[in-house]
This record gives C-alpha cells, sequence and structure tokens, in this order.
C-alpha cells in the first residue's frame, strides 16, 4: 500500500460487565454513535480515546475508515443476541472500509455476554481473521481489564490505560496511533510477554503506593527498546475464569527483556496493590463528615461508592440519605439518585411545587427501602451535563433531572444511569458545593480528580452495593482460586502467562 492510501480502521467497543450488578443488558443501553459519512469525530469523544485517535490522524494525512463507537454503562452481561449483533455490526463496518494498513480498536477488557466469558478475545479473533496476520492491531483498553490468552494472541499491541480514575485515556490513545504508525512506516517488531497475578481489587493509582508504581512504569516505557508496558489491575467484580491482574510488557524484538521486565514489573505491582481501606457505614460516614466539615471549614466529600453507577449498580440505594435527612443538619447534598419515576413527577409539578414522592430504592434489596419524602422541587433540567473524570467541557448528559430540598438536604436525581465525575452535577442545578458542608457523590474512585480540590476531607462510605470493593463479601462461582485477598494468605506469585509475537 502506498504512502497516499493509508488507511487506519477505528471502532470503539465499551462496557465493563458486572456479573454482581442488578442491571440487564441489551442492545438499548447501548449509546451507539456511527459515523454515517462524519469528517472527524464528535469533541465528546475525545478524552475516550476515539475522537483523540482519529485527530491526530486528520493533523497527520492518514486516512480513517470509522467504525462506530459503542458505550454502555457498567451492568449486567449484555444478551448473547444482542453482542452478535454488536459484533458483526463492526465486522461489516471493517469489510466496508476496505483495504486498511492498521486497525486500532477501543475496548474495555471486561465485557462479557450471556454464554461468553471473553468477548473481546471473540472480537479481536474475528477482526484479525478479516485483515490477516500482516496488518498490525492495537487495543487500547481500561486499567480494570481481564486480560485472556486470546486477547494476546490476536493483537499485535495491548495497551491499557495506566491511572485510575482513567485521566490518561487521550495519551495512551495516542502512544497507540505512533505504534502503529511507526510499525507500518519502519517495521517494529513486537513481543508481548504477559504475567498474570492472583490480585483482585480496587487500586486507586492516586495513592501511595500504586502512584510510585505507575511512575516507574512510565520510567519503564521511557527505556530504548521498550514499546509499552501496562499494568491491568481486572475487574474485581467479574466473576470469570481469566480475571484477575496482568501485567504486560511489549519490546521491539527481544522476547527476553519483554519477559524479564514483565516478571520485574509484576512483582512490584504485588507489593504495590494495597487496598484503600474498609469504608465506613452509612452512620458513622455522615457523623464523621459532619465532624470534619466543622473542623476544616470546607466540605467532607462522601463516596458511596457501593452504590457507583460506573462499576454497574444501580445508581438508587437511599442508605446515605437516610442517615443525611436524620442528621437534622443543613448544608447537605448528594449526586445523584437514579429514579426516572421521582424525576418525571418532579418535570410534572414545575420548580416551587412541593410533592410527596416515594424516591430511590426501586431496583432490589441492594438499593434499601424506597424514602417516602415530601420535597420540594427547586429546579429542573433536561440539559443539564458534567465533563469525563472533570476533564474537559461538560458534554455527559445526565438526561432529564431534578434537584429536590428535602429539610436541609439537596438532592439531585436523574434519568440517565450514571456516577458523578464533575462538581458541574451540582453547579447546573444551583449547588455550589464548595459551600456546603457535606457532598455525597455515588463514585468509586472517578470523582476525585474534580472534587479533592474542594474538600477538607474525602471519605469512603461502604453500603450494602454490588459495587463493594471489598471482594471478600461477594459470591464468587467461577473466579480462579486460591486469589488474594479473597484466601489469606495466598502468594502473590507472578505466573508467566507467555510470550506472544506476530513477527515471523
Amino acid at each position: 500500500m502506498s504512502p497516499r492510501h493509508r488507511k487506519a480502521f477505528i471502532a470503539a467497543l465499551m462496557h465493563e460487565t458486572n456479573q454482581f450488578s442488578p442491571v440487564p443488558t441489551n442492545l438499548s443501553s447501548f449509546g451507539i454513535w456511527r459515523p454515517a459519512g462524519a469528517g472527524e469525530p464528535p469533541c465528546a469523544l475525545d478524552t475516550l480515546a476515539y475522537g483523540t485517535y482519529w485527530r491526530r490522524a486528520l493533523d497527520e494525512g492518514l486516512a480513517v475508515a470509522p467504525g462506530y463507537f459503542a458505550t454502555c454503562q457498567p451492568s449486567a452481561p449484555v444478551s448473547a443476541a444482542d453482542w452478535a449483533a454488536l459484533r458483526d455490526e463492526m465486522l461489516a463496518d471493517l469489510a466496508r472500509a476496505g483495504s486498511v494498513d492498521r486497525v486500532f480498536l477501543f475496548l474495555h477488557g471486561a465485557q462479557c455476554a450471556q454464554g461468553t466469558d471473553d468477548v473481546e478475545g471473540e472480537l479481536l479473533a474475528a477482526v484479525r481473521a478479516h485483515v490477516g496476520p500482516q496488518v498490525p492491531i492495537a487495543v487500547l483498553l481500561d486499567l480494570h481489564a481481564n486480560v485472556t490468552r486470546r486477547m494476546l494472541e490476536q493483537a499485535d499491541y495491548l495497551l491499557a490505560c495506566l491511572e485510575y480514575p482513567h485521566t490518561d485515556y487521550a495519551a495512551r490513545a495516542l502512544e497507540a496511533y505512533d505504534l502503529l504508525d511507526r510499525h507500518v512506516r519502519s517495521g517494529l517488531r513486537p513481543v508481548t510477554a504477559a504475567v498474570r497475578l492472583p490480585i483482585v481489587g480496587a487500586y486507586p493509582t492516586t495513592l501511595e503506593p500504586m502512584r510510585s508504581f505507575v511512575e516507574h512504569e512510565r520510567e519503564v516505557q521511557r527505556q530504548a527498546g521498550v514499546l509499552s508496558v501496562s499494568a491491568c489491575h481486572g475487574f474485581w467484580l467479574s466473576d470469570v475464569p481469566d480475571a484477575g491482574a496482568t501485567v504486560i510488557a511489549i519490546t521491539d524484538g527481544d522476547p527476553v527483556r519483554a519477559e524479564s521486565l514483565a516478571m520485574e514489573l509484576a512483582a512490584r505491582f504485588a507489593r504495590a496493590a494495597v487496598p484503600a481501606g474498609e469504608g465506613l457505614a452509612a452512620p458513622e460516614a455522615v457523623k464523621t463528615a459532619l465532624q470534619f466539615a466543622a473542623a476544616t471549614g470546607k466540605p467532607s466529600v462522601i463516596a458511596d461508592r457501593c452504590d457507583n453507577p460506573g462499576g454497574g449498580a444501580a445508581g438508587d440505594s437511599t442508605f446515605l440519605l437516610r442517615e443525611l435527612i436524620a442528621s437534622g443538619a443543613a448544608g447537605l447534598t448528594l449526586a445523584m439518585i437514579w429514579d426516572p419515576m421521582a424525576v418525571d413527577f418532579a418535570h410534572r409539578a414545575g420548580a416551587g411545587a412541593r410533592l410527596a414522592l416515594r424516591l430511590g430504592g426501586k431496583v432490589g434489596p441492594r438499593s434499601g427501602d424506597p424514602l417516602d419524602v415530601v420535597a420540594e422541587v427547586v429546579v429542573v433540567r433536561d440539559d443539564a451535563r458534567q465533563a469525563a473524570f472533570a476533564q474537559g467541557e461538560p458534554r455527559l448528559d445526565l438526561g432529564r433531572t431534578a434537584r429536590l430540598r428535602i429539610g436541609g438536604v439537596d438532592v439531585i436525581v436523574n434519568s440517565e444511569r450514571q456516577q458523578v465525575f464533575d462538581p458541574r452535577v451540582f453547579t447546573a442545578h444551583g449547588i455550589d458545593p464548595a459551600s456546603c458542608r457535606v457532598v455525597v457523590v455515588k463514585s468509586t474512585t472517578h470523582f476525585r480528580n474534580g472534587f479533592a480540590p474542594l474538600a477538607g476531607a474525602i471519605i469512603d462510605c461502604e453500603t450494602p452495593g454490588s459495587v463493594t470493593t471489598d471482594p471478600t463479601l461477594l459470591d464468587y462461582r467461577r473466579l480462579p482460586r486460591p486469589m488474594s485477598p479473597i484466601d489469606p494468605g495466598t502468594p502473590r506469585t507472578p505466573t508467566p502467562l507467555g510470550v506472544f509475537s506476530r513477527v515471523s
């Protein structure tokens, strides 16, 4: 293929599958953007890697044959028929692209369907069968990917974001672009070594010792001959045989060095994967938050981490809201309760109305009991937005929303299930979170980028929920055992998965 005809196929399919989620998944659960002749992607996709890659290609004169961008809030496994429809549509997009000399896919790495544990591996095998052995494929994964042997066999470059919160998707997409371009232009010879660790859990990279581990990853990646390194923490809410942490090292034609680096990084990861600590129960979290707010003069931020829609929870639990109301304190706020019926009633009543509502607690036992409240409708909106990871412009649509006031508590309810990333969730409804005493966000870690600068304290709260960060509380059936920290005393010994190369 001549330089004039260089062309990349790009596509994205993102679903983090939580086997413990009460929320079912089908094709209508996905937001799918289809290019339909677009000359460039919408800006909303830039921080999510797909748009970043495409814009870099435009800047450098590389033709792009774009497939769809599909994303879904974390939830239960998608139906088998709908997974087949998503797979077949992407392959049809690839067929329409004609001759391409590279492929970039933005995938999660922990997606399952009913009857299919390894969605990404199956998809990559189908893409590889279409493009043949010589076309390089680069895949950008979520840090919480469960990396499988099939994924490693089919891709030339597997990269994961390094940060949790995932603030570096765009930067890693540019790295993938450079690797593919160098591969096509100058013949890189990628050799990948992968090492599995018997570890599951949530390990934010904003905290030590994981913070220093990520900086070490970046130092290693700058070494001559090293193409990429990644540490996939695995998704602790997966219950599949390939769940767990995996470290990947890719070198230019040097299998011995790739193996050595992967083992060294895996040993470091085993030491750095320290749980962030137990969260407080709801009553204690609210009491502690009020004490910190009084002491610091700044808002305390409570993470309702177990009811995080960004991990597959319903987002309608009432445990913390009940405690906020019971405290009798003022200057408290919570976002967001996923309750489309309450939102609809608030919009029908309009701002200024008082409503008797049965709020939240609708999806299942882990949502708690619904609260019967009398609420003032303060604000209703159908255009509120937030920014993913609190980066850039607010482009994530919250759906229809309402601000409800219940005593001294302001509650944001919404119709589009999603976690809180950004203080704009509050400011869009006339609430300045910096002036509140306590701010509750339904999120585990991704809120920190937006809320840490204004918080006097951040308090993790452990409520009943399907996104607990304590894997010892989950009823695993298929997870490989023994596994740390579920099985106390499990040696965190790295096990090589192998060396993978498409170099002939």
